[in-house]
């Protein structure tokens, strides 16, 4: 950046219009740092900021351009020809190029404000062929946008735009993440809509309309949708506390009561509490959910793929989370253990192990002492943080509290794709004795 910077101060508009194109044909330039330095330069009369928009835009202009024909020339052939083994074959690329040449104007619009998507963007337009005439009109518009933005607010703030300069990036991370959300939602939705049609149509008449029908099965849905939406409520609330530093009272007393409680003489159990998150116990208790789930012959392809997107997803999650948190929190505020992607995989991994044992033995005794079982192991487990390494409780509890909305969440979406099964297996049924 500093080298970009010296090359800017000596040769101007040229050195803009040159890293706004050769980023935007995917070289890794910190083009809005840059832009919105070009921004502060046009406050100080240095430059001028209606030629930096053109140069900068125009380059950008150049930029995509390029990067639409090598997509254009290039990628077609390669996905029609090797995509099958990505799922991105001739038809499901087909299907993409007639969604993308309905919508994709306004994803390549508003693309370039999100990191990672807008050097892509222009390329996949290139590779589904869509119209370079459509193509131009609505990406040349995002990219002046885009560069208009962090000049004219740097041109506005000028030399006050470093101490704004955070805050306005952390707010453009959290639009840029949302409007990414927003759209992956969108695609998803959009390219099964049909089976989400039959789907909430089937769940509607079994729930509502045929009362005695597949009861367990619904009792079980209607579970875990109260316990997601009891779990997100509890997150929000114990992020509110986190935010406004209300956990000193809590921390206190309750770590008094277990150091109090349990003194000098569980260091043995506390140890062995604590080794439970470690790698290879966490990779010996999945294999055994696995093998569980194995060995259980109904539906166990969708148990498993549930179970690992979950794991998956938990311990994505954890970094994700533990880098908004620090990102957007004053350090000063947070614990550097929140959350704390061991006891997230913790409660992930044990959550479905104590499941499965109960869920596939009819045995009610062995439900219930498997329940109580697993709620010991979290508090001990819990307990042990505190004990051994001085953990907030409020960190563990924060930890459990977002893998609870994860597992939750997941064992939600497992039961009602398992109770669609079921619906279909039951309508197959009734068509035979018919």
């Amino acid at each position: 950046m500093n080298e970009i910077v010296h090359l800017l101060n000596q040769y101007g508009y040229i050195v803009l219009f040159i890293s706004l194109m050769l980023e935007l044909i995917i070289v890794p330039i910190p083009n809005e740092a840059l832009m919105s330095y070009v921004g502060v330069l046009c406050y100080q009369g240095d430059m001028n900021i209606y030629l930096s928009i053109l140069s900068a835009g125009l380059g950008g202009v150049a930029g995509v351009s390029v990067s639409y024909w090598i997509g254009y020339k290039l990628g077609a052939p390669f996905f029609r020809k090797y995509g099958h083994y990505v799922h991105m074959g001739p038809d499901k690329l087909e299907k993409m190029e007639k969604w993308y040449e309905k919508y994709g104007r306004v994803l390549v619009m508003f693309s370039y404000f999100i990191p990672g998507v807008r050097h892509v963007a222009s390329i996949f337009s290139g590779v589904i062929h869509l119209p370079f005439r459509i193509f131009s009109i609505f990406a040349y518009i995002g990219v002046f946008i885009w560069v208009s933005t962090f000049m004219v607010l740097g041109n506005i703030l000028g030399p006050k735009w470093h101490e704004y300069e955070g805050e306005i990036k952390k707010w453009l991370v959290v639009a840029s993440i949302i409007v990414a959300i927003v759209g992956i939602l969108y695609f998803v939705i959009k390219t099964n809509l049909s089976f989400i049609k039959e789907s909430a149509v089937l769940l509607f008449e079994y729930i509502f309309q045929r009362y005695h029908s597949l009861l367990k099965i619904k009792f079980i849905v209607l579970s875990f949708l109260l316990l997601f939406i009891a779990f997100i409520t509890l997150m929000v609330i114990a992020l509110e506390n986190l935010i406004s530093n209300e956990f000193g009272n809590f921390d206190a007393i309750i770590g008094a009561i277990i150091l109090s409680v349990f003194g000098g003489k569980y260091v043995t159990l506390m140890q062995v509490m604590s080794n439970l998150s470690s790698w290879w116990v966490l990779g010996i208790a999945s294999f055994i959910t696995l093998v569980l789930i194995f060995f259980n012959r109904k539906h166990r392809w969708m148990e498993m793929i549930f179970f690992a997107a979950t794991v998956l997803l938990t311990f994505l999650s954890s970094t994700g989370i533990h880098w908004l948190l620090h990102y957007f929190i004053d350090g000063s505020m947070i614990s550097p253990t929140v959350p704390d992607v061991r006891t997230m995989l913790f409660l992930s991994v044990f959550s479905f192990f104590f499941l499965m044992v109960a869920r596939h033995h009819g045995n009610v005794a062995l439900g219930v002492t498997s329940f109580v079982l697993y709620i010991v192991v979290l508090g001990l487990y819990a307990i042990s943080g505190i004990y051994l390494f001085r953990f907030l409780p409020s960190d563990i509890a924060i930890s459990y509290l977002f893998s609870a909305v994860l597992v939750s969440g997941g064992l939600l979406a497992l039961e009602t794709f398992r109770f669609l099964a079921l619906i279909k297996e039951h309508m197959y049924k009734e068509k035979q004795r018919a």
